[in-house]
């Protein structure tokens, strides 16, 4: 026995939600091009300790040889990568729905946020000095940064269809 929603009726007075399409280069940040470049890295931090371990803070590499602590460590961070990748993948392309897709950008905002403050223990020209970033660097900081900015840009509304898709005019509904 199926339940049916009394939003898909359309019966009059019945509060109705429509999806708000989400325009294309939000979908091919969130739904592709994120979802890869994390499960490319939870591949690295699990399959190639030494190497990522090298090149995220080469004086405190411990070599050839990760302790047992440290790779358990990094094969943690790489099942939250392929969760975050297998999440963001899934859960976007489930809706449509703006409220939801919001709701999870913003949730990866603060995440930005705190993946970016992890790294200042490399040194404050991590930030800005990209002439000198590395693979793991470009990953940690310069994708971060676009990830981020292009995350304000959808929570502001901007490259929508219509003025409804801003935050403001929805707390006006």
């Amino acid at each position: 026995m199926s339940s049916v929603h009394p939003d898909s009726l359309g019966i009059p007075g019945s509060p109705r939600r429509t999806a708000t399409p989400i325009p294309a280069l939000y979908r091919l940040v969130f739904l592709y091009i994120e979802p890869l470049s994390t499960l490319v890295g939870a591949i690295h931090a699990h399959f190639q300790q030494s190497l990522y371990l090298a090149l995220t803070h080469p004086p405190s590499a411990p070599g050839q040889s990760v302790p047992v602590s440290t790779s358990i460590v990094l094969t943690q961070l790489a099942n939250l990568y392929f969760l975050l990748c297998f999440n963001e993948a899934l859960v976007l392309r489930a809706t449509q729905d703006l409220k939801v897709w919001r709701t999870f950008i913003l949730g990866l905002l603060v995440a930005d946020l705190g993946h970016l403050y992890s790294v200042r223990l490399v040194g404050g020209w991590v930030y800005y000095r990209f002439w000198h970033w590395n693979a793991i660097d470009w990953g940690n900081v310069g994708f971060v940064y676009f990830l981020a900015v292009v995350r304000i840009c959808m929570l502001l509304g901007w490259g929508f269809a219509s003025s409804e898709s801003s935050p403001r005019s929805e707390k006006a509904k």
